[in-house]
């Protein structure tokens, strides 16, 4: 058993520079909920990824986002629930904050939680290369 996912940086300084001018100057903290939003949907793949191979990933940071860099091509009855986790992960985030606000009170804070995962990962359903939706998609045309 390993330690724990490898995370590999190739985030420039610039980009470096520009998320922190952002994130000081977010006063709503819609962008911190984004990056949790984010965060999470990653954490669905790497959960995913840890239960399917036995093995941490290795988390690749870059100024498009994080990702799990598939170097090998997956099997197909690998890589559809792996592609699948993380827009899975923002709708139980999602309904998590909905179930919150159910028993707690309806929230702003909250609202808004529920309203970024599930952009985050409707987002991410779309069927392009590259998102998981166009994986997905590609899965289900070889199957």
């Amino acid at each position: 058993m390993n330690g724990g996912p490898r995370l590999r940086l190739r985030v420039p300084l610039p980009m470096l520079l520009a998320a922190a001018f952002l994130l000081s100057v977010d006063g709503t903290g819609t962008l911190r909920l984004g990056l949790l939003a984010a965060l999470g949907h990653e954490c669905g793949h790497i959960f995913v990824y840890r239960r399917l191979l036995g093995r941490w990933p290795q988390v690749e940071v870059s100024p498009l986002g994080l990702a799990i860099p598939l170097h090998r091509l997956l099997p197909v009855c690998l890589e559809l629930p792996l592609a699948a986790a993380g827009p899975l992960a923002n709708l139980l985030l999602c309904c998590a904050a909905h179930a919150w606000m159910a028993c707690a009170g309806a929230s702003w804070g909250a609202y808004r939680f529920a309203a970024v995962n599930l952009l985050v990962g409707g987002a991410n359903l779309l069927p392009l290369p590259g998102l998981d939706g166009g994986r997905i998609l590609r899965c289900l045309w070889e199957r």
